[in-house]
């Protein structure tokens, strides 16, 4: 017989890591391997509870229905990896009811489980009456790259439900459903915001000049999604843009994102602007980093960062227990960066985008995509799929197992 704790010990581990791999998809510190070891950690805890049977599910059942976000993972996922009919029958009748924390876990089970039930679960609630229910089945199928039928997703940009609209254009955009250009276009005028969102970035995925010219709206008038907007402008990389994105500097609101767009605009033009941002001591860090994705210098080997006195002086995130999200990146010296700037600028033509260092290519996506932090990863991902129409978005976001294996095959 399994003792209890240990059974105990393997949720509240499993319920631990599944926090953990979240974080760490948004974390610099991350990369493709670092993502892995943390999976196989949480998997090891999974499979403890799959092998621990009927004790463990008596364990795991109520946390299906009422746990922690973990938890319900955990729970859902060991469910699912069972096998055991029963269980899966109760998996299905908890998702198609489910709200918040529940519905998500379940949601996140279902992306990542080697099931093969998935069908029969998932497709049935493409019919449910709540609205959460049938975006959440819609989002699990074409993050699985399963197929949905066009009338499906036509009506359900039709939809008035954000949540159904939204998960509808992602899900156009991750199946490049060409023929759904029009009902996307549509969508950009949604008076939701996350539903305009996604319909922009379905909408640039489908090569919609309409979709490019609400995202530039977007930044220009500040809107809601103004924010997300100027990112994917400096993911698209037009040199056009990137007076909009300086301009948007000034924006309290907009500046962190438009620093990180100018970086990954990689224009040399925008380089002026984000060395003034590194004395800013809310844009510091940032700027350094932005500046490092375009040229690829080393802040720290080049001598470019702010002497440790002035470095230790600057300002703390509001909680002094909790990091900051530039925490871990060096603090750049204006100066210094100056000077480096000026004796660099030629190796920099003025016409040419740059990917740290080197002239932007989409093998210099793919090299990020095997090599890079999670953060890079996921807009290389992003970037490859609006520069090659051919190309479904690759999945980020998926477990690493799956992940090596598409990018296996990238050329």
């Amino acid at each position: 017989m399994i003792l209890l704790d240990i059974l105990e010990e393997h949720l509240e581990e499993a319920d631990f890591l599944f926090q953990q791999r979240t974080n760490a998809l948004a974390d610099r510190a991350y990369d493709l391997d670092g993502l892995a070891e943390l999976e196989e950690r949480l998997l090891a805890h999974l499979d403890g509870l799959v092998l621990g049977g009927k004790e463990a599910w008596a364990l795991l059942e109520p946390k299906l229905a009422g746990g922690a976000l973990g938890e319900v993972f955990a729970a859902a996922f060991v469910a699912l990896e069972s096998g055991d009919p029963a269980r899966i029958e109760l998996l299905q009748k908890t998702f198609g009811g489910a709200e918040g924390p529940v519905l998500d876990g379940i949601r996140h089970a279902l992306r990542h489980t080697s099931s093969p039930e998935i069908e029969k679960i998932v497709r049935p609630l493409l019919d449910n009456e709540k609205g959460a229910v049938r975006a959440a089945a819609i989002d699990v199928i074409s993050f699985r790259r399963m197929s949905l039928e066009t009338g499906l997703l036509q009506a359900g940009l039709r939809e008035k439900d954000p949540l159904v609209a939204s998960a509808a254009a992602n899900a156009v955009g991750r199946l490049r459903i060409a023929g759904l250009k029009y009902e996307v276009e549509a969508a950009l005028e949604s008076d939701a915001v996350p539903v305009r969102l996604e319909a922009i970035r379905a909408g640039l995925l489908l090569k919609s000049e309409k979709a490019l010219s609400r995202c530039r709206k977007a930044v220009q008038e500040r809107g809601e999604e103004g924010g997300e907007a100027i990112l994917l402008l400096g993911l698209l990389g037009h040199p056009e843009d990137g007076p909009r994105l300086v301009n948007a500097l000034g924006e309290a609101a907009l500046a962190r994102n438009a620093v990180m767009s100018l970086g990954l605009l990689g224009r040399a033009a925008g380089i002026d602007a984000l060395i003034q941002c590194a004395a800013d001591p809310k844009l510091a860090r940032l700027a350094g980093e932005a500046i490092r994705t375009m040229t690829g210098v080393d802040l720290e080997k080049e001598n470019l960062v702010a002497p440790k006195a002035e470095a230790d002086a600057k300002p703390e995130a509001e909680d002094e227990f909790e990091d900051g999200p530039d925490e871990g990146l060096p603090i750049p010296d204006p100066v210094k960066l100056e000077g480096w700037w000026r004796k660099s600028i030629s190796r920099f033509d003025k016409k040419t985008r740059y990917r740290k260092g080197q002239p932007y290519s989409p093998q210099r996506l793919i090299e990020l995509l095997h090599t890079g932090t999670l953060p890079e990863r996921h807009h290389a991902a992003l970037e490859l799929a609006l520069i090659d129409p051919s190309r479904p978005p690759f999945e980020t976001q998926a477990f690493a197992a799956r992940q090596r294996k598409e990018t296996a095959g990238l050329k």
